[in-house]
């Protein structure tokens, strides 16, 4: 398991230039592993002390305000450098030193992709991706300083072919629980919940899980003020993704505007029984002209990051 965190650690820096290095830390601040850029001045123990000193500092701080909570996320600066600590599980925490320079908005995107990830390792999941999504870098540059203010109201529809997996994406999003079973969605189910997109915005997303059956003479209902959507494919069956383009077809019929929609290729956790790569659905990305995620309802993979790019782009679209 070290060396699948030791390699996502050097993805996150990999993809973020101001890290000078990254540490897996447990509750109490021991540190698990950690990774350094080979180009920063100071040796390896230097940095990993810094980030031992800081912890020393912070974990008391820490463990009042957060240990009861299984998510966070917090930055603080000392001097010359910028700290940022998140957690996605009860377990572990990522600790990120990075240069003054540094986004902040950055380095919260990648912290809790990244932070998700390491929730999954040391679980014990054995199918995770250690690759970062085009669409974490994507929502990474947005201009969340920008954005407005308040709480905010979205439509979200979910489409896409029977057992494709809508229904769990949903209730992994909302209750973040999954069940091994399948029940036809016949219409549509309709479901909420809010999470905080910046500092100072909160979306409510009304989430309507339309049923992948032959409702057609209904589905222009259901559309009906939709701000977002998923277009959801499975890939372990190659046939949901030619149904993609009658999904987006349908929805660009009935709304006679530009919303915000991304590809979900899921069951990505099904590792030998995929018949979808992942470079087929982004060539079909690339042709619609929006962004695709690979996702695991079971696991929980990429589902929350799927939620809020559309959030981002939902308030950047205002």
């Amino acid at each position: 398991m070290e060396n699948l965190l030791n390699t996502l650690l050097e993805n996150y820096m990999d993809n973020v230039e101001s890290i000078i290095a990254a540490a897996i830390v447990d509750r109490n601040g021991l540190i698990i592993t950690s990774r350094k850029r080979e180009r920063a001045d100071e040796d390896s123990d230097t940095v990993i002390g810094a980030v031992s000193a800081v912890l020393e500092g912070y974990i008391e701080r820490l463990q009042n305000e957060f240990q009861t909570e299984s998510t966070f996320f917090n930055i603080t600066s000392t001097g010359d450098k910028k700290f940022a600590f998140c957690s996605q599980g009860k377990s572990s925490i990522l600790a990120t030193i990075a240069e003054p320079r540094a986004s902040d908005t950055e380095l919260k995107v990648f912290s809790e992709h990244i932070a998700g990830k390491i929730k999954l390792l040391i679980e014990g999941e054995e199918n995770v991706n250690l690759n970062i999504p085009r669409l974490i870098k994507t929502l990474s540059q947005t201009r969340s300083g920008t954005l407005p203010e308040g709480e905010f109201s979205a439509k979200v529809i979910l489409t896409g072919d029977g057992r494709v997996g809508k229904t769990s994406l949903v209730r992994r999003f909302v209750e973040n629980r999954f069940k091994d079973e399948y029940i036809n969605t016949l219409g549509v189910d309709i479901s909420k919940h809010s999470i905080e997109i910046g500092e100072n915005s909160r979306i409510s997303f009304i989430i309507w899980d339309i049923g992948g059956q032959n409702f057609s003479p209904y589905r222009d209902k259901f559309y009906n003020g939709a701000n977002c959507a998923f277009l959801v494919l499975d890939r372990t069956r190659e046939k949901t993704l030619d149904g993609i383009r009658r999904w987006h077809t349908d929805i660009s019929q009935a709304i006679k505007r530009d919303i915000a929609m991304i590809i979900v290729g899921n069951k990505s956790d099904l590792v030998d029984q995929i018949e979808v790569e992942e470079e087929d659905i982004k060539k079909l990305a690339d042709e619609l002209g929006f962004n695709y995620i690979l996702t695991s309802a079971k696991t929980g993979e990429n589902v929350k990051d799927a939620f809020t790019f559309l959030g981002y782009e939902f308030l950047e679209n205002l």
